[in-house]
């Protein structure tokens, strides 16, 4: 019987370790779980994790506010190209027609107007939640 191996354990030393009630693994969780804090250790630990909270905000600000605005960018140059195909429609299509039902095509597939949908409920959906909740109240 190796004691690093719980299958060749005996029934007793099974229950001493896995007993809900009296179990080595019990005696431990309320060991942990028991330890008693002064109220200046509390607010010690508290100062800490506050300092460690600001100083990841602080290193971490730049780097959300750069992806904010590559996403922003994205999209808008997203929302450039839909318009762009639906006015270059509009232009091709007194001059030739079938020019003007490719670009039609393009502007109006599914993954272009999923990706606009996306992008507009992205930018417009905090507003409409935001009124919705408001019209709930």
């Amino acid at each position: 019987m190796s004691w690093y191996n719980p299958m060749s354990w005996s029934d007793k030393a099974v229950d001493n370790v896995l007993d809900k009630d009296d179990g080595l693994l019990a005696n431990v969780g309320s060991w942990i779980g028991g330890q008693q804090y002064t109220d200046e250790e509390i607010a010690e630990a508290n100062t800490e994790l506050r300092k460690g909270v600001v100083a990841y905000a602080i290193s971490s600000m730049g780097e959300n506010s750069e992806r904010s605005k590559a996403r922003r960018e994205i999209a808008k140059q997203w929302i450039k190209v839909q318009l762009w195909l639906v006015l270059m429609c509009a232009i091709a299509a007194p001059f030739n027609m079938e020019l003007a039902e490719f670009y039609y095509k393009l502007s109006t597939a599914s993954v272009m107007l999923a990706g606009t949908a996306a992008i507009i409920t992205f930018f417009f959906g905090s507003y409409m939640l935001t009124r919705h909740n408001e019209t709930k109240k």
